[in-house]
């Protein structure tokens, strides 16, 4: 039980944007870019993923663009977007034949290597790591690497650097020097993040998903995975507002500096309670928690956790009491005495001294979807990344009063937004709670992204009122798939406008034009720019191992039958309008539990507690659990379960896995 604290090379001329007669060294009128004297040191590398990063001299801050396939690079003393540097060929848009917004690199973190010689971006999509050469600021070279590079670091003394692999599960060291890979070592489900420890020798690998914790990996002689250290369930209360529950989305670790404190932020989820008003559950102020864990980085061991206490509850003790959503990173001042905690979806930031006492909140920010945040080696200041809004908001830091505040106006880190307005709107509604803005929620708890964490699964089973129901990933749209929710209860996006407001605490009405127009957009980004998961289980382009093969022949005679056609379900057969008083093919596969119960539809049909709609099986191999209630934890067990795999011998059983694992 945790404590509480009461504490591909070549310039690409169309984002080679230079500024010159201004800004750059060497132009007539050029500015001074003398580095100034502070406690970074000279050939710094930056240790801890994250996704932007600044030279020792904090001089240049380097920013990933994941929505636009770049990476820019601003001058902090004039404020200003020096150039962006393309990873790509053509920068991303709309498909002209799916109508999707899918970047063929998205960067989601990269490394400086002494002090930007080089620069190391992780290109989730691509599957690559991309070097810049910092000097003549234009990609060098592409690395090719495991599925979904989502966190890079550097060693401290620049000669390697780490990638995490998010869906391949795995850590990747690469060798600066001749940029080969050297090391490579499995890891826990879904790794996002790394940080590095001072001396080098050892790597901290947070973990989204179930199992949420970090993984320690030994650096030398080669990479070894010495321990993983699991984000333990804070138990529930008996008053449903104070944080409880399983953890989830720990994107980062940052270890606060002179000491062997790792500092963990991540989101609780109450699931252990049933929605109803008999048990005062599942309200838009009891499902949700923010949370810092703390581990040590010597003993390998969880400490306290910094938690909310509501203001409502007297009694509460816990470390902060403003209600902030989305904790994603932290960042320390240089001398430990503050840390900054980024919260990407109520858009603010809370400040900490280093003991876990709660000193501040920075809000309103001009930024939203806030993905990252770093801090000056001189401490004076901090930035963070603003991903929707394409800027970086600067802070102030007075170290005297240990206050923060928002310095100035935000910085562009764009030339020409790719992501069409309409995207942009609806991505800023799925991932924000910030309710002085938007009305998705009440009180800035909760947003579309708490659960569906990247647009996708949060791995979590909810006691809906309907019965158990586990968190589905909306990667790849909903389009084709026919109806939505487990008992085609819905036939669209905006008809989620029911649980904006039974779920979320929001206001949202399909009905009212000016909301509908937001609920529309929300319904574009949903269905065209939430990119499915690349998938490590793929033998090559449209190629099968001979196990996969042997799986689809088994698929083709159990399971077609009900999924079949594009998206592999048959929602929506004899219905392709999705005509809500049109028929509804349900099926009863005798996975029915007893808390499930009979409901009714968005337009008021009655819908059989043990009738379920058709899930489709694209992507399904990063959907783990399975079934309606999550009581699958794995496909294989997911097939014992079927009467369609009834007969089936243990190879065949196999094979269908491994069939399953590749679509």
């Amino acid at each position: 039980m945790n404590d509480q604290r009461a504490f591909a090379s070549g310039r690409h001329p169309w984002f080679a944007l230079t500024l010159c007669g201004a800004l750059v060294v060497g132009c007539t009128g050029g500015v001074d870019v003398e580095p100034r004297q502070n406690d970074a040191p000279k050939g710094y590398s930056s240790t801890e993923s994250s996704t932007l990063a600044l030279t020792s001299d904090d001089r240049f801050l380097w920013v990933v663009n994941p929505d636009a396939d770049s990476v820019s690079l601003i001058d902090t003393a004039n404020r200003v977007l020096l150039q962006e540097i393309a990873l790509t060929g053509a920068p991303p848009g709309l498909d002209p034949v799916t109508g999707r917004f899918e970047p063929a690199a998205t960067p989601r973190a990269l490394a400086l290597v002494k002090d930007a010689k080089k620069v190391y971006v992780a290109g989730q999509s691509a599957n690559s790591v991309y070097v810049i050469d910092g000097a003549a600021r234009e990609v060098q070279k592409t690395i090719p690497v495991c599925t979904e590079p989502t966190g890079i670091a550097a060693a401290p003394d620049g000669t390697a650097v780490y990638v995490v692999c998010h869906q391949s599960a795995r850590v990747l060291k690469i060798r600066t020097s001749d940029d080969a890979i050297e090391a490579e070592v499995d890891v826990a489900r879904a790794p996002w993040g790394v940080s590095v420890s001072p001396d080098g020798s050892t790597l901290f690998v947070s973990h989204l998903l179930d199992p949420p914790g970090v993984s320690w990996v030994s650096t030398r002689p080669s990479l070894r995975l010495d321990r993983f250290v699991p984000l333990a369930d804070e138990a529930e209360k008996k008053n449903v507002l104070l944080p409880n529950g399983v953890a989830r989305g720990a994107y980062g670790v940052a270890q606060r500096p002179g000491t062997s404190e790792l500092w963990v932020a991540h989101v609780l989820l109450a699931t252990g309670r049933s929605e109803g008003p008999e048990t005062g559950g599942l309200a838009w102020d009891s499902t949700a928690f923010p949370a810092i864990s703390t581990m040590d980085a010597v003993t390998a061991t969880e400490g306290p956790r910094l938690l909310y206490a509501p203001p409502s509850v007297p009694s509460a003790a816990g470390a902060f009491s403003d209600v902030v959503c989305g904790p994603r990173q932290v960042a320390f001042t240089p001398d430990g005495r503050l840390a900054l905690v980024v919260m990407e979806q109520s858009e603010d930031v809370l400040v900490f001294d280093g003991s876990g006492a709660n000193t501040g909140l920075v809000r309103p920010l001009p930024s939203a979807l806030l993905e990252g945040i770093v801090v000056r080696h001189d401490g004076s200041g901090a930035y963070v990344d603003g991903r929707n809004t394409h800027d970086v908001t600067v802070l102030a830091i007075d170290p005297g009063s240990a206050s923060v505040r928002v310095d100035g106006p935000p910085i562009d880190r764009l030339t020409v937004d790719p992501m069409p307005p309409h995207l942009r709107l609806g991505q800023r509604i799925f991932h924000t709670a910030n309710s002085a803005v938007f009305p998705i929620t009440r009180n800035f708890h909760l947003s579309c992204a708490t659960c569906h964490l990247e647009g996708r699964t949060s791995s979590v089973t909810w006691l809906f009122r309907d019965g158990p129901r586990d968190v589905p990933s909306l990667a790849g749209g909903v389009l084709g798939t026919g109806f939505l929710l487990r008992q085609a209860k819905l036939r669209s996006v905006p008809q989620y406008d029911e649980s904006i407001v039974s779920h979320l605490g929001g206001k949202y009405d399909a009905a009212f034009p000016p909301q509908a127009t937001e609920l529309d957009a929300l319904a574009d980004y949903v269905n065209h720019a939430i990119p499915l998961p690349r998938n490590p289980n793929v033998a090559g382009v449209g190629g099968l191992s001979s196990e996969q093969a042997a799986g689809k022949v088994v698929f083709e005679g159990s399971c077609a039958s009900c999924h079949d056609g594009p998206a592999l379900t048959d929602s929506g057969a004899g219905n392709p309008l999705l005509d809500l008083d049109g028929p509804v093919l349900l099926h009863d596969i005798g996975t029915c539990v007893a808390a499930d119960q009979d409901t009714e539809d968005y337009e008021g049909h009655p819908r059989d507690a043990c009738q379920f709609d058709t899930p489709t099986l694209l992507g399904v191999f990063a959907t783990a659990p399975y079934f309606h209630d999550g009581s699958a934890p794995t496909l294989l067990d997911a097939v014992d379960r079927l009467p369609s795999a009834e007969g089936l011998s243990a190879s065949e059983k196999s094979n269908l896995v491994d069939y399953l694992e590749s679509l």
